[in-house]
């Protein structure tokens, strides 16, 4: 079996994951306790977005107390992807118990944070993080979703602005801002921030949704043009879109 951990070992390095998730798993039919072979598995799982899957592998890492640290990270990002944010907490919360100051795990944590709608948790994690890598701009546009979230609007830009700054084709970046605006109710900077995102971005569907729903706000937009959006963004399979169809597309 040892020839098979090359062969997978090697297609994991050429980034053939999903083949080397194959690979992987009859190497641990013959050695269930090749947790090398395991952790690997969760990873190549994580890249084909089989994330129940890679789940399930760094779970049964950390029941064996193998790779601690490294599998209840990687659970969390599944948890992440998997939006079982309550999870990420849980997993977060005994790494940093140890280990207060893990950056990838205060951003997980961060991360969860804003998704939950805490947004004071998520804002102290984020700090941190920015605080050691100011440039962190995944850190930086989460921040600002953070700050919008609880209302400090001229917080939440600042974020925007400076992560754009650092990567100006990040769509979400001009996305959140475009959202700040809307919330504001400063149609004009909202449907400009939209169409940035969506220059990067065409099948962009929520910003297609959204930038209807300014148009559908401004006195400078008619609900043709407002409804042209929403049809578009119906069309990528946005739900919140085929609902403004029903309601005010009907003709």
């Amino acid at each position: 079996m040892k020839a098979t951990q090359e062969e997978a070992d090697a297609l994991f390095e050429e980034k053939q994951y999903k083949a080397a998730a194959v690979k992987y798993s009859n190497v641990i039919k013959f050695e269930p306790t090749n947790h090398n072979a395991i952790f690997n598995r969760g990873l190549s799982r994580i890249e084909v977005a089989d994330y129940e899957g890679a789940y399930n592998d760094f779970s049964q890492l950390i029941r064996e107390r193998k790779y601690m640290t490294k599998s209840f990270l990687a659970r969390a990002r599944c948890s992440f992807q998997l939006q079982n944010y309550k999870g990420v907490l849980i997993d977060m919360n005994a790494l940093l118990a140890g280990d207060p100051e893990n950056l990838e795990a205060l951003e997980l944590r961060g991360n969860a944070f804003v998704k939950l709608f805490k947004n004071n948790n998520a804002v102290a994690d984020l700090n941190k993080v920015i605080k050691a890598n100011p440039n962190n701009v995944q850190a930086l546009v989460n921040r600002g979703a953070a700050y919008a979230r609880g209302g400090a609007v001229p917080a939440a830009i600042y974020d925007f602005d400076k992560a754009i700054k650092i990567n100006p084709k990040l769509p979400v970046a001009y996305f959140n801002k475009g959202v700040v605006f809307f919330m504001s109710e400063y149609w004009d900077g909202a449907i400009e921030n939209y169409n940035k995102a969506l220059d990067l971005d065409p099948a962009y569907a929520d910003a297609i949704t959204r930038r209807g729903m300014a148009k559908q706000n401004s006195p400078k937009y008619s609900i043709n043009e407002a409804c042209a959006d929403f049809k578009k963004a119906e069309k990528l399979g946005d739900e919140l879109a085929k609902e403004y169809v029903n309601e005010f597309c009907k003709n």
